[in-house]
């Protein structure tokens, strides 16, 4: 991950960069989260929206929502071509981080892709007690604070 890496609230530009970077890799791959720029676009507006900027390019974006007791992670996507170099992580631990000293009791966090299941665990997520899935059978999993 490159020193010149930061977090910030993302600008109605960063949102702009983000979709299109979405849109891209929906007609290339079929996958990513282009189908919830509504809700993206929703969540920027709010400021519950965080990306991971390089040298002034976003290379991952986290959407957070803080709830009266707890709080949720809803998206967070790193740039295919930007993948496995850390941003990820450091975005889920920011927003982590945030979340708690906003007074959140708990995360959750639905895991799509189901893939990304063992990234939520390896940062001490664990599944509620009764499984709690989505209709696209997608695993919840919550943090505690203090855990």
């Amino acid at each position: 991950m490159s020193p010149e890496t930061t977090v910030v609230l993302a600008t109605e530009a960063h949102l702009l960069e983000i979709l299109a970077w979405l849109k891209q890799e929906e007609r290339e791959t079929g996958e990513g989260f282009y189908c919830n720029r509504e809700i993206i676009v929703e969540s920027q507006q709010q400021g519950e929206v965080c990306c991971a900027v390089v040298r002034s390019t976003v290379v991952g974006f986290v959407v957070q929502t803080r709830k009266s007791v707890g709080a949720s992670i809803d998206i967070l996507e790193v740039k295919p071509q930007c993948r496995g170099q850390g941003f990820g992580k450091m975005l889920a631990l920011g927003a982590i981080e945030r979340l708690f000293e906003s007074g959140a009791e708990f995360i959750t966090v639905r895991c799509a892709p189901r893939s990304s299941e063992r990234f939520w665990k390896s940062l001490g997520f664990q599944p509620t007690g009764a499984p709690q899935r989505s209709i696209w059978d997608n695993p919840r999993l919550v943090l505690q604070r203090g855990t």
